[in-house]
């Protein structure tokens, strides 16, 4: 498409509408302000009005329909809370504690519920909480039916937006855990769980705990508290770089500068290299737990290497906004949340001025 027809601004224009749309869900008479204001900028420009109009329409259209269904899931079959059940769920992930006075928690995939004589077919996902001192005997792609649970919603609102942002539908708190299994994991299953924990479980006997500890933290995001980590945080806060213990887009160049200094000892091309590094990242992606500054960071990866390797001319800005859609497509409730807005947006501001010193350096050599 022509230069003149499609620029950086057509394209923030679009992410605009699309969160508008998003944000009419929430706040109808702000997402309505705001595509409003982005209206009246397109209405202002000569070139190809109708069609921006039509677009910008449609993703103001369709950020409101992601948002609608990703409540709706949320409410969907709520009949069917707040009554003792029986669940017949697969064992998605038993979630890392905080320390050892802490309630386990099981994150769980729905498949039917029974109450009384009657089977509902729910495939949604639940959080399980038992007391911190319950033993577990179950893994990962386990088939288990739990017995006499009640699932709920949160009173809390805030707590009520993280588990649709998380795709959580209910959950539920068992003083003792009663079930039995339909289903183990086969021998396959199993060593796909291991392979996937190798990156948390592999240092354990290598690093002492507060390496360990870190390490955990900052290269896998998995949360640790202890003494040790503690001291460590309120360090980094009094210096003022506490940002750095957070897992972020940082740490994904870092890593990816060791993989590019460690692949170049291999004689092999550029291009295969590049192959190499991403399916390694997608290995690290899949087997930890990503944050909304790492998965812009992987995603934004991602689209560049595709671009060199196409040989499709590419623009920082413009891959930003392509990954804001993506991200925002996929889960409509990152939106609201404060690590979303300053990451995206520092990052944009970060690319701007980096874009206007360049071009500014530019017209001083001519």
């Amino acid at each position: 498409m022509n230069h003149s027809v499609f620029n950086t601004k057509h394209l923030a224009m679009l992410v605009i509408a699309f969160m508008s749309g998003i944000t009419s869900g929430y706040s109808f008479s702000l997402g309505l302000s705001f595509f409003a204001m982005n209206l009246l900028l397109i209405y202002q420009k000569q070139s190809h009005r109708p069609v921006w109009l039509a677009l910008t329409c449609c993703f103001f259209f369709f950020g409101a329909t992601r948002y609608y269904q990703q409540q709706a899931a949320y409410f969907d079959h709520k009949e069917l809370l707040e009554t003792v059940c029986n669940v017949q769920a697969v064992v998605q992930e038993i979630l890392p504690r905080l320390d050892e006075r802490e309630q386990v928690c099981i994150a769980l995939r729905i498949d039917h519920i029974e109450v009384g004589e009657k089977k509902y077919f729910v495939y949604k996902n639940m959080y399980l909480f038992l007391p911190y001192y319950t033993k577990l005997w179950i893994k990962p792609h386990q088939k288990i039916v739990i017995n006499n649970i009640t699932l709920k919603h949160p009173r809390s609102s805030s707590y009520e937006s993280y588990l649709i942002k998380e795709g959580i539908w209910a959950v539920a708190h068992q003083k003792k855990f009663s079930y039995r299994t339909i289903k183990k994991p086969n021998l396959i299953t199993q060593y796909i769980n291991e392979l996937c924990a190798l990156p948390l479980q592999a240092p354990n006997y290598t690093f002492d705990r507060l390496t360990h500890s870190l390490y955990l933290s900052i290269f896998c995001g998995k949360k640790i508290k202890s003494p040790e980590t503690t001291h460590i945080k309120k360090l980094y806060s009094y210096w003022g770089i506490s940002h750095h213990l957070a897992r972020s887009g940082l740490h994904l160049v870092i890593l990816i500068g060791l993989l590019l200094f460690l692949l170049s000892f291999i004689p092999c091309s550029a291009s295969k290299k590049q192959w190499v590094i991403v399916l390694l990242l997608c290995f690290y992606y899949a087997t930890t737990y990503p944050s909304v500054a790492f998965m812009r960071a992987f995603y934004m990866y991602l689209l560049y290497t595709l671009c060199r390797q196409l040989y499709i001319p590419s623009d920082s800005i413009h891959i930003l906004f392509i990954t804001a859609l993506i991200t925002l497509t996929a889960n409509p409730g990152h939106l609201f949340f404060l690590d979303f807005q300053l990451s995206f947006s520092i990052t944009l501001l970060i690319l701007w001025f980096c874009k206007v010193t360049q071009n500014t350096k530019t017209i001083a050599l001519q």
